[in-house]
């Protein structure tokens, strides 16, 4: 990555807005690395809105699949037994124990 004392706002923008649409595609820790590689830049006086647009949305987006994923395995683990076959079926590796 660049640095970014030397980016102008259009291309921190442009970046910023890349890895945020590359977010969407199932990265949720690329937009954990956009709100904290952009936070500094993003709370500048002279920055513009659109940048911390994209910014907070990354951070919601991740948030949003942190739980979502936490929510999962808090279900898998607590769950895959009575799931019968199926739960056998999407383990990769079976416990071994009663």
């Amino acid at each position: 990555m660049p640095k970014l004392d030397k980016l102008s706002f259009e291309e921190m923008i442009g970046i910023s807005k890349k890895m945020f649409y590359g977010g969407l595609l199932f990265l949720p820790f690329l937009w954990l690395v956009n709100f904290i590689y952009f936070f500094r830049q993003a709370h500048r006086p002279t920055a513009p809105k659109q940048l911390k647009q994209y910014i907070y949305m990354s951070l919601a987006g991740c948030v949003l699949w942190f739980i979502a994923l936490t929510t999962w395995y808090a279900l898998y683990v607590n769950r895959r037994t009575e799931w019968g076959a199926i739960g056998d079926k999407i383990t990769v590796v079976i416990p071994k124990g009663s």
